[in-house]
């Protein structure tokens, strides 16, 4: 019996070790695969770390050797990427400015005025600074990051020669515009001396014909006017001369230059004038009459035959108010906002006059805010439109 039990415990025994022995060759099986899965994993891993940091180099290498100044601050306002040419345009002989707070710039010759706008909170900012003989663009840009921080992208650009080639150009048309709107005048004198008898009586159709000249030379000398102005506003050569003028009498010429328009439309005009004498007040007269007779000829130009035109002139203690109000083709409501941009033109109106390089309104505006006044509009299409200007006694 002792013999069976001790051949029952070693089958046991022998059995167990089997089943060890089975289970670790499983597990380490198993535990094999897992670490060739896990090795293949870390090999695609670095593969894509390599690249990554491929990528990294090349990008980084592209943003010290690009044409334009780079700087990148962190959260703390810290350079931490300044290319070459950064440093370049900044006139800073440091090799490295990786490191420093922005606020460091200051101390470098000629950045102390320049370093508070490149420290502005906006989300993109653009700006033109000069810096020594140079004129530098600057655009910053809100960066963030993916931690949450916030820094910023400060992109340079010297733009010293395309202001130069700018400024030249600008003189050019300057003069050309000029040269070409003294010729016009001229044309408008001697078709009024011929209107006027000057040269012998013509017939009706010879004089229907001058008048047609006539109209056409007034709305290029007006153009001409705009062009002349625009380019002085871009160049920066847009100088007034002031002096004490009485604006009832600059409306009232205006009104007595446009006499013949509307009468030829058959226009109802009123020019209501204010109970008191308004007092001079200073202004370039010159400027001042192109805003207005802007005003009058848009009112004129979009308003049909038989239509109304009011002009109102009221002033208080403070200030003198101009109003001009028609029953023309209004301008549609969602194009209202851009009024006063440059170039701008309803699609009611290019089809009525196709002429129209909608700048009229934009110096006009320009204009009046120059003299310290506010000028708006109110308009309601196919009703009407009623534009108003205010200027500071």
């Amino acid at each position: 019996m002792s013999q069976i039990f001790v051949y029952l415990i070693f089958i046991f025994l022998a059995g167990f070790i089997f089943f060890i022995v089975f289970y670790f060759s499983k597990k380490i099986k198993g535990l094999e695969k897992d670490k060739a899965v896990l090795s293949r994993l870390l090999e695609k891993y670095e593969k894509k770390f390599e690249n990554s940091e491929a990528l990294k180099n090349r990008a980084l290498k592209i943003i010290l050797n690009i044409d334009e100044g780079i700087l990148v601050l962190d959260h703390n306002k810290k350079i931490f990427i300044a290319n070459f040419r950064a440093r370049e345009i900044l006139g800073v002989k440091l090799r490295n400015l990786n490191g420093m707070h922005l606020s460091e710039l200051a101390f470098f010759d000629g950045l102390k005025s320049v370093v508070p706008r490149f420290s502005v909170s906006h989300n993109v900012c653009k700006e033109e600074i000069e810096i020594g003989n140079s004129i530098v663009e600057f655009s910053a840009t809100r960066l963030v990051f993916e931690e949450g921080n916030a820094g910023k992208l400060i992109v340079m650009r010297d733009i010293t020669k395309e202001k130069a080639f700018d400024k030249t150009k600008n003189e050019f048309l300057l003069s050309t515009i000029h040269r070409i709107k003294t010729s016009m005048s001229s044309v408008r004198w001697l078709i009024k001396m011929f209107l006027g008898g000057d040269f012998g009586k013509f017939n009706k159709e010879q004089k229907d014909f001058m008048k047609k000249l006539y109209t056409r030379n007034e709305s290029l000398l007006l153009l001409t006017s705009d062009l002349l102005n625009l380019t002085k506003i871009d160049n920066g050569a847009h100088i007034y001369r002031k002096n004490l003028v009485n604006i009832q009498d600059l409306v009232q010429s205006e009104a007595t230059y446009f006499k013949d328009k509307i009468a030829s439309k058959k226009i109802r005009f009123e020019f209501k004038k204010p109970v008191r004498e308004l007092p001079k007040i200073m202004l370039d007269k010159e400027k001042v009459e192109s805003a207005i007779q802007n005003l009058f000829d848009n009112a004129l130009k979009y308003t049909q035959a038989k239509g109304t035109i009011k002009v109102f002139l009221k002033g208080n203690e403070k200030e003198i108010e101009f109003r001009i109000s028609d029953t023309g083709i209004g301008i549609p409501e969602n194009q209202q906002a851009e009024v006063f941009n440059k170039f701008f033109r309803a699609k009611n109106a290019n089809k009525i006059e196709a002429d129209g390089t909608g700048l009229g309104l934009f110096v006009a505006k320009k204009i009046i805010e120059d003299h310290g006044g506010a000028i708006g509009f109110e308009s309601k299409e196919n009703e009407g439109s009623e534009f108003y200007f205010t200027l500071p006694i």
